[in-house]
């Protein structure tokens, strides 16, 4: 090979590079890994299975069914629209009054919620910087309390799997970076508890 051959060679290489790393900037620039982390606030449904009248003590703590809540995430985007993604999500604190034995007997029972999750989800562009998002997969979620005391059928704590869904929406600040405001309900913590959550934060895009 002479060193004409050598340097037109190289330039056929070099060009080559250079149109596949302009076409992976452009065409697939909504493509590849992410990561992200929100904060907001929780939401629990607690099971009716509570049958038995609960007093609660004069000046007692009010029951709570939301707290502060976070999750941080990440996932790959495959195509424009299609990806997988999975994270952990804490949910904060939950309680409820629960009968001790008896009747006229109650104590506030309380515990921590927190999720694992894996699912697969659709990206819908509008625009150059909005997009509407969505996820369905499967939680693994878990809430921790000390109720030993309380009724086998109305602990809280306890942990339990099923299918997870979220919905959301981002905002593209720059080309890496964007706000998003999503909700997720991840379906049954533990036999009592149900969860999800209301979430803004911000999602990096590499």
């Amino acid at each position: 090979m002479t060193k004409t051959q050598a340097r037109l060679a190289l330039a056929a290489l070099w060009l080559g590079t250079a149109s596949i790393g302009a076409y992976a900037a452009g065409p697939d620039k909504d493509t590849g890994l992410y990561v992200g982390g929100a904060i907001g606030r929780s939401s629990y449904s607690l099971s009716s299975s509570n049958r038995m009248p609960v007093t609660v003590p004069w000046g007692g703590q009010k029951a709570s069914k939301s707290g502060t809540a976070y999750k941080l995430y990440g996932g790959y985007r495959f195509t424009e629209h299609f990806g997988v993604e999975g994270g952990y999500a804490r949910l904060g604190r939950v309680s409820q009054w629960s009968p001790t034995y008896g009747y006229g007997n109650s104590r506030l029972q309380s515990g921590t919620g927190q999720v694992f999750y894996a699912a697969a989800t659709a990206r819908m562009p509008l625009g150059d910087a909005f997009a509407i998002n969505g996820r369905l997969g499967v939680a693994r979620g878990r809430v921790s309390g000390d109720n030993n005391w309380a009724p086998v059928n109305q602990r809280l704590s306890g942990s339990s799997t099923g299918l997870m869904f979220g919905v959301g929406a981002e905002y593209r600040m720059t080309q890496n970076l964007a706000i998003t405001a999503d909700y997720d309900h991840f379906g049954k913590l533990s036999k009592q508890a149900k969860g999800g959550m209301f979430t803004v934060g911000l999602k990096a895009n590499f």
